[in-house]
């Protein structure tokens, strides 16, 4: 084995210049040819939001009185999100690492409240849509919670009828989105929300990615907003990221609770052990304060207007963005996006193969499988720093379309030998067959390989479960040591 941890302390000038050699690698996301995982609205911003988490890198807010000043911040943070979500007087929220962590404790929150009103209950089920976020799965596995997946109108919103007929005895929790991530479309809140109050029910939206661009949406002044937030009834609960378009430093979302009768099944404490006293409202106990105090100082520094005026100027690019697209013959938009994020897809060629010629040109956008409501896609998520470049993407984006079309870029024959091989490798789900079929697929030495399109091709036909095993595989083996990568 390779020995990894130096002999002798390396100096400070080398670790830099070896850190700046690796960040070479990474995809330079400040040029904004990036539709997805950063979030970015100007130099300024980003400095301020750098200098107050380094100011407080070192605190760490498990213990709010050795710390009283994250205290101050976070609750003045959640007082701000309250304002932005409708919350009123009474509504009270936490600080999290993320949506996918304020999903979780939503989740955990519904299932203590309910064993706390039934002991005896045993089985817990959520009612979630089709088009709901991969977190409220993880939820229901961490939690040991089943999931009843509604269907979705052709304007592919959340079956309201049909979230009614799911409720049985065991469910505890009904989720919608605001909005959903692949459709950038918002659930029917008002009717669900009708439908909690009357069945005792709580009713958390997720509105991890657009809370913020519809809160400020509607306080700009734009219109058709959707009401998603605490002003409709029946809504308990609601989880918004700052670190997405509040444009904070990662590592900050928030979850909203309509008041603290709801808020006091997500905390965890423990009693048992003989060690400090442990209260906590997260999973996570030891953090970095740093989110919270860059989430505190970008807040302030862009204020209601400085959000407002970001909202109305993303909003703008992105019916840009949409405009451009539907013009060009053989694109479409998925749908009828409601916020700066949405899916487009082909009805000539291949949605994969342009996805790999958008990244001959360093564009980065995200490719979504089939699913039996819309076929195979390209996702954008419009942010800030987009509001320049929309006339260069839809250039190159015509560009990479024509190609596609023009060198019949889909191999028919030999991708057809290829992908009925992978089925066949399928059906035997061996530990050697993963890794024939790992290989096959491009994905060996923990290695991504540049081009994906048959990759996504054979990904899209092959059973779930199969589809997630090979993933689980290929990530285990990714995050290793590997000279060869």
């Amino acid at each position: 084995m390779t020995h990894i941890l130096p002999e002798k302390g390396i100096s400070k000038q080398e670790i830099f210049a070896q850190l700046k050699q690796k960040q070479q690698q990474d995809f330079d996301w400040r040029t904004g040819r990036i539709f997805c995982s950063v979030y970015l609205a100007g130099k300024e911003i980003e400095e301020i939001a750098k200098e107050a988490y380094s100011m407080f890198l070192t605190e760490n807010p498990v213990d709010p009185t050795l710390f009283p000043s994250l205290r101050d911040m976070e609750t003045e943070v959640v007082a701000m999100c309250s304002e932005v979500l409708q919350g009123g007087e009474n509504a009270v929220g936490t600080l999290t690492t993320g949506g996918t962590e304020s999903i979780l404790l939503a989740v955990k929150t519904a299932k203590n409240r309910a064993k706390a009103l039934n002991p005896t209950q045993t089985e817990f089920e959520l009612i979630i849509p089709y088009s709901i976020h991969s977190a409220f799965f993880k939820a229901c596995d961490y939690f040991e919670v089943t999931p009843i997946v509604i269907p979705l109108r052709p304007d592919f919103k959340a079956d309201a009828k049909a979230a009614e007929n799911a409720i049985s005895k065991n469910t505890i929790l009904i989720a919608a989105s605001a909005p959903s991530y692949v459709f950038g479309i918002v659930d029917p809140i008002k009717e669900i929300g009708v439908i909690a109050l009357n069945n005792n029910l709580l009713f958390h939206i997720d509105a991890c990615i657009g809370g913020v661009v519809l809160g400020f949406n509607r306080l700009a002044g734009l219109e058709n907003v959707p009401e998603f937030d605490f002003s409709v009834p029946g809504v308990t609960s609601i989880s918004m990221d700052l670190h997405k378009y509040g444009y904070t430093a990662k590592g900050c979302s928030v979850l909203m609770h309509k008041d603290k009768t709801y808020r006091k099944h997500q905390y965890y404490a423990c009693s048992e052990w003989t060690g400090y006293t442990l209260v906590n409202p997260t999973i996570l106990s030891t953090k970095t304060g740093g989110p919270i105090a860059a989430a505190w100082a970008v807040m302030n520094f862009l204020g209601k207007e400085g959000y407002c005026d970001i909202s109305r100027k993303t909003m703008n690019t992105t019916h840009r963005f949409i405009e451009g697209i539907n013009a060009i013959d053989g694109l479409q938009v998925v749908g009828n996006p409601e916020v700066s994020l949405f899916s487009f897809t082909t009805t000539k060629g291949n949605p994969y193969d342009l996805f790999d010629e958008l990244n001959e040109k360093r564009w980065f956008v995200q490719f979504q499988l089939s699913n039996e409501y819309c076929p195979a896609n390209l996702h954008l998520t419009v942010s800030k720093i987009h509001e320049t470049l929309v006339d260069e993407f839809l250039i190159d984006l015509k560009a990479c379309h024509e190609k596609v079309q023009k060198k019949g870029l889909v191999k028919k024959a030999t991708e057809k030998v290829t992908i009925e091989t992978v089925k066949k490798l399928a059906q035997n789900l061996s530990s050697e067959n993963f890794e024939k079929l790992g290989k096959m697929l491009g994905f060996s030495n923990g290695a991504v390989p540049d081009k994906l399109a048959l990759i996504n091709r054979i990904m899209d036909v092959l059973p779930p479960d199969t589809v997630r095993n090979t993933l689980i595989d290929y990530m285990n083996d990714f995050y290793t040591v590997n000279e060869k990568r």
